[in-house]
């Protein structure tokens, strides 16, 4: 991309971050058309955090199922694992504010209350929840916060559960910062690469594509929203499964699995998918909708 200057022949910051905002927007309405085989509408919500962004699909005559986004990537990324409820449910994905998105604000400082915002917003009372890796802290904080609002939760491959991260995570943070100098393709996949189950040369260009404008351009959500006590989850009654991978290197399945079953009172299961990363295979998002289908079936 061109630079483009001032009068003073230094670059106009102001300029180049409207150009990256740019971009970033193309990447989104991208990742929306290339991921997503569902038919999906665009709106917005005023909440208490700021102007919400939100992607909605399916019918919303059917029961609605809310869709939390994964931690630096888009909404669009997410819900094109979970595509599929949309034949049943109505789709609610909202964009997390302080998340990469098109959602205005910094990140709400109580999630339950922007999460009642936004449900408010389109005249739900009470709904299903589905929470991935960051969204899953945003699912268990509102769990504390207002569980009133969840009728069910799915925590797949969740933050929030202040889990320790595995050493593997190690192999990410050199290639990392040799892009973030040096923006090639291949010192992307090799950076990737230890977090996603796929191989890089697998992955949808336009999820690539993401990945590397946010490491280029955001500054990276290194913690998880979520309790600060889990013992608050002790009032939580919804049905819930937790959905791991026995290799995340971010949240790993077997201390999720053992931290979930001691603080969740209507814990149905845990599934560990084995030899699955953070970045769940296309097989394992079939699998993950699934079983959050079974659970979420009246």
């Amino acid at each position: 991309m061109t630079d483009k200057h001032s009068n003073t022949g230094r670059p106009d910051s102001r300029n180049n971050h409207s150009d990256n905002r740019t971009t970033f927007a193309a990447l989104y309405d991208n990742a929306v058309e290339s991921l997503l085989d569902i038919p999906t509408e665009s709106g917005s919500l005023q909440t208490a955090a700021g102007n919400t962004h939100v992607l909605t699909a399916g019918d919303p005559a059917n029961p609605p199922v809310v869709i939390f986004q994964g931690g630096n990537v888009t909404t669009p990324i997410t819900l094109a694992w979970f595509q599929a409820l949309a034949e049943e449910y109505y789709l609610v994905a909202p964009d997390t504010p302080g998340q990469p998105g098109k959602s205005a604000g910094q990140q709400p400082s109580r999630y339950g209350s922007w999460v009642s915002d936004v449900l408010d917003g389109l005249g739900i009372d009470r709904a299903a929840m589905i929470g991935s890796s960051h969204g899953g802290g945003v699912l268990l904080a509102t769990a504390t916060q207002c569980p009133e609002r969840i009728t069910a939760a799915a925590l797949v491959v969740p933050g929030g559960f202040s889990t320790t991260p595995s050493l593997d995570i190690s192999k990410t943070l050199s290639p990392t910062l040799m892009y973030q100098m040096m923006p090639q393709r291949w010192l992307l996949r090799q950076a990737i690469a230890p977090i996603f189950t796929q191989q890089p040369k697998d992955i949808d260009p336009v999820v690539l594509d993401t990945i590397g404008w946010v490491l280029r351009n955001e500054t990276l959500t290194a913690t998880c929203p979520g309790p600060r006590d889990l013992s608050g989850l002790s009032d939580f009654l919804a049905p819930t499964v937790v959905i791991t991978g026995t290799d995340d290197p971010f949240f790993p399945g077997n201390q999720i699995c053992h931290r979930a079953g001691k603080v969740l009172p209507s814990l149905v299961e845990c599934l560990s998918l084995q030899e699955e990363r953070h970045f769940l295979s296309p097989a394992a998002q079939d699998q993950a909708t699934e079983r959050i289908r079974a659970l979420f079936r009246p």
